[in-house]
């Protein structure tokens, strides 16, 4: 809010944050000081407490989700000429979603949780909007990174249109389930189910975990019977993470395969 070339230093109280739009308006004197500060002292997006809808450029005739090293890809049709695929569902409560409408289009949506069951993050058709009192939210270039503390990642999604997606680190809450996501591998805390490396095509739904009463058929699913819903300190989740992992190198160490890319 002061010019740099006036104040010759970078002080808190003296800068803010504008979109391109209004970052232009100010560059060309559209915008007064006053105008500028008295925006600063009540965000607009602060005011609703969810951001403005940022619209995200899908598009063709099949998609992949790629999740912890896990990759969902589709591009089948149903009855009305829709495709759809859904890499993860809890409950029948869709986490992530695509659809292609019978007109072309190519929609991402995608509900993701915090630790109460409440919404943090919303895709709908393709426009992306969160809540502001998240603790921190970063979205550089095609990334989106959501903290919920210091170093603490809560959500990292890379976008990369026309026709894909990446998840490569999250925590996925709903309904009690806690599904850990890294680089190698995905992790469910409440069953011990760990998914390294597998390939689904053309299936309704990736990874099912508890009701399905939908019917919707699933590549990989969870028994509903084994998912146990209480609240896991973090040292517990790890502990049994490290334990799955170590169990899958046993077993692949059976077969002569020597894999360290489980991490």
């Amino acid at each position: 809010m002061v010019p740099y070339s006036e104040s010759k230093q970078h002080v808190a109280n003296e800068l803010t944050l504008l979109c391109d739009k209004h970052h232009k308006e100010a560059a060309n004197s559209l915008l007064t000081e006053a105008q500028i500060e008295a925006a600063n002292s009540n965000p607009f997006n602060v005011q609703r407490g969810v951001s403005s809808p940022y619209a995200l450029n899908f598009q063709g005739q099949a998609f992949t989700c790629v999740i912890g090293n896990n990759q969902f890809t589709g591009a089948i049709r149903g009855e009305n000429n829709v495709a759809a695929l859904i890499p993860i569902s809890i409950d029948d409560i869709d986490l992530i979603w695509f659809a292609i409408a019978p007109n072309g289009n190519l929609f991402l949506n995608a509900n993701i949780f915090d630790e109460c069951n409440l919404p943090l993050l919303t895709i709908v058709g393709n426009c992306l909007a969160y809540r502001t009192e998240t603790w921190d939210i970063d979205f550089q270039g095609n990334t989106l990174t959501v903290r919920e503390a210091a170093r603490k990642i809560f959500f990292e999604i890379t976008f990369e249109p026309p026709n894909q997606i990446t998840i490569s680190r999250a925590r996925l809450l709903c309904n009690g389930v806690e599904i850990i996501v890294r680089q190698s591998h995905i992790f469910v805390a409440n069953s011990g189910n760990l998914f390294v490396r597998n390939k689904v095509e053309n299936c309704a739904i990736g990874l099912q975990i508890g009701r399905n009463q939908r019917g919707l058929g699933g590549a990989m699913m969870v028994n509903p019977e084994i998912v146990s819903r209480y609240f896991m300190t973090r040292k517990e989740i790890r502990d049994r993470e490290r334990k799955a992992k170590d169990d899958m190198k046993k077993m692949w160490s059976q077969f002569g395969i020597n894999d360290d890319d489980v991490t």
